[in-house]
């Protein structure tokens, strides 16, 4: 397209310089023309003043041979004659040499009409084959520019409608991961309370600890007396935030039917594998542990503390009511991760519906699955950011060019306006020029019926010098 369009520019760049050089040749005949013009009215003016000084002297020649006449002298009228001879020849002599002018001239003036009339016949072709090329150009660039605006229009809209999902979905992780910090900040001030408290008493007076720690799961037991653990949950209660005991007082109800299940089992080994159960599943997150590394330590606290809070209700069900709050904030953290889970796969879904892309891999949860499948959904998962970023990558680019050829034409344009300016300026002055030489043609034929007319004089005074001759016969 460049190429053609630069093929266009160099055409009109040679037409303009042919017109130029046309128009330039053209203003030196019709000054030419001129010239000969002004010429020619001389000359009719100097051939009209002698035929009226020859009128004159007819006049006057006539006017002595009939006095001549009248009075009778033979010698008067002898030297009279010989005048009148010589005078007759000398204005033949004169009448011979106007009548080739007057011939020269015609031919002049028949060779002017016919260059004006070719001049009139190229200047109309040379109009009619330039405004049709600088039709069809102007009507093909419009085309493609159109076209090349819709696509980045639309282009422009895809990017928008993804740029605005990218903003809500970063908001609400943000958001998500601000609850996160705010609640596993809490939890893990609380659980080092409990961890402190429980250094406090000696291991074989009145309870025991076990801790035990592994790659992907953490347990912890402790008992006490119920006096204990009621100072320490009065201790903890003012530690907490309006806001979260609010919430808490939601979900007493739910956990307390938990409890009551809990209570049923009568072996301690079926309750700390029911507490490892939860404590799976509310740590394997491996992705989001990828993409925020901090947040594994606050949820490993964060279990550790779930788990004391579960075996301390089960072994004590009459403290359940100051242990409900920290059960309540290991809720709310499940929920945000399942929430910032399930964000990220609208977020990951929307965008391959934006690209155009098949169904992706790894959209299916990794909450409840093993550790060797969630590595493969993650692998899974890059490979699918991957080709998001080429695409979104190609996107751009594509983008960019196309900006890039939009200016591109945009210049063209200005370019083509320009020319269609100075094309409208040459032809406005291609009909000053055809003005002139229409004027010049109503000059010419107002010369042609002047010519006529001093023929038509110079016909009628031969006639009149043949009379005189056969009067003088």
């Amino acid at each position: 397209q460049d190429e053609q369009l630069k093929i266009v520019q160099e055409e009109s760049e040679v037409l303009k310089q042919k017109v130029q050089e046309e128009i330039a040749g053209y203003k030196e005949q019709i000054k030419q023309h001129a010239r000969t013009i002004v010429a020619l009215e001389d000359s009719l003016l100097e051939a009209e003043q002698q035929q009226k000084m020859l009128e004159k002297e007819n006049i006057t020649l006539l006017e002595k041979i009939e006095e001549n006449a009248c009075a009778g002298s033979v010698k008067s009228a002898q030297g009279a004659v010989s005048v009148a001879r010589l005078f007759l020849v000398n204005f033949r002599e004169e009448l011979a040499a106007a009548q080739s002018v007057l011939l020269a001239k015609e031919a002049a003036i028949a060779r002017l009409t016919k260059e004006l009339s070719e001049t009139q016949a190229r200047m109309s072709d040379m109009r009619g084959e330039l405004s049709e090329k600088q039709k069809a150009e102007l009507e093909w660039s419009l085309v493609q520019v159109k076209n090349q605006e819709r696509d980045l229009n639309t282009l422009r809209e895809k990017l928008s409608e993804m740029s605005k999902l990218v903003a809500q979905k970063d908001q609400e992780l943000k958001a998500a991961a601000a609850e996160l910090r705010y609640e596993l900040l809490g939890a893990a001030g609380l659980h080092k309370k409990v961890v402190l408290a429980a250094a406090k008493h000696p291991l074989g007076r009145q309870g025991s600890v076990r801790f035990s720690l592994g790659e992907n799961q953490m347990c912890f037991e402790f008992q006490e007396p119920a006096l204990d653990l009621a100072e320490l949950g009065a201790k903890c209660r003012g530690l907490r935030h309006e806001e979260t005991i609010q919430r808490q007082k939601e979900g007493l109800v739910e956990l307390r039917e938990r409890i009551k299940l809990l209570e049923k089992m009568q072996s301690s080994t079926v309750m700390s594998k029911a507490a490892q159960s939860l404590i799976v599943q509310q740590t394997d997150l491996p992705e989001k542990r990828a993409q925020k590394a901090g947040l594994e330590k606050e949820a490993a606290l964060l279990s550790v503390g779930l788990s004391l809070s579960v075996q301390c209700l089960g072994r004590f069900p009459d403290g359940c009511s100051h242990v409900t709050a920290h059960e309540t904030a290991s809720l709310e953290v499940l929920e945000a991760l399942d929430l910032g889970e399930r964000m990220y796969l609208d977020l990951i879904c929307a965008l391959g519906r934006l690209m155009n892309m098949e169904e992706l891999a790894g959209m299916q949860s990794v909450q409840h699955l093993p550790q060797e499948e969630r590595e493969k959904v993650g692998q899974q998962r890059r490979k699918d950011f991957e080709l998001l970023y080429q695409k979104i990558s190609k996107l751009k680019s594509r983008l960019e060019k196309k900006e890039e050829l939009l200016k591109d034409y945009e210049a063209q344009i200005k370019e083509l306006r320009l020319n269609q300016e100075s094309l409208q300026m040459c032809q406005e002055e291609v009909l000053k020029l055809e003005d002139e030489v229409y004027r010049e043609a109503e000059e010419k034929a107002l010369l042609r019926e002047a010519l006529e007319r001093t023929q038509v004089q110079l016909g009628q005074e031969k006639r009149l010098n043949r009379v005189v001759k056969q009067r003088k016969v």
